[in-house]
């Protein structure tokens, strides 16, 4: 998992693999203003952005969730999020499992959560594994508007 801000990439990417810069890059140079919601190929589906506008909402509303094949960069665009995480341990009870069908399974128990606030420009990563409780309020329900870029794992292992 990686938290930062845009503003700090420049001096953080050499650290970060290739495809997460070249999402990052993605995000950087495109104005997402003009783009409609929804998803927009980058590298096909071994790389695409999610344009959304959720909603947040209390944390005990949301599930946590993780991926298998996917590696998510979300990124927040307008508004406040709260973005909750915790280990994949022996003791996660997955709840719904859509792996197959989704790359996403839900978590009806997790180890103890740790809360990341998040502003414009401040981004995670998730890596296959990370559980973790997006569009959760900060301090009331608000909509936001975010962009969460798809890496398929054989970006990762290509590098």
């Amino acid at each position: 998992m990686i938290i930062s801000d845009i503003k700090n990439w420049e001096r953080e990417k050499q650290v970060y693999p290739n495809a997460v810069n070249r999402g990052l890059e993605f995000i950087q140079s495109t104005d997402f203003s003009s783009l409609k919601l929804g998803r927009h190929d980058i590298e096909g589906d071994l790389m695409f952005a999610l344009l959304q506008e959720p909603t947040t909402l209390s944390w005990e509303k949301q599930r946590p969730e993780s991926h298998q094949t996917y590696t998510d960069i979300q990124f927040l665009l307008a508004g406040e999020e709260v973005i909750r995480v915790a280990p994949l341990t022996e003791d996660a009870v997955i709840s719904e499992d859509s792996f197959e069908a989704r790359d996403i399974a839900f978590y009806s128990k997790v180890a103890e959560e740790n809360a990341i606030q998040l502003s414009p420009g401040s981004f995670t990563v998730f890596y296959p594994g990370d559980i973790h409780r997006p569009c959760c309020s900060v301090s009331q329900d608000q909509p936001i508007r975010k962009v969460v870029i798809k890496i398929h794992k054989s970006l990762l292992f290509a590098e």
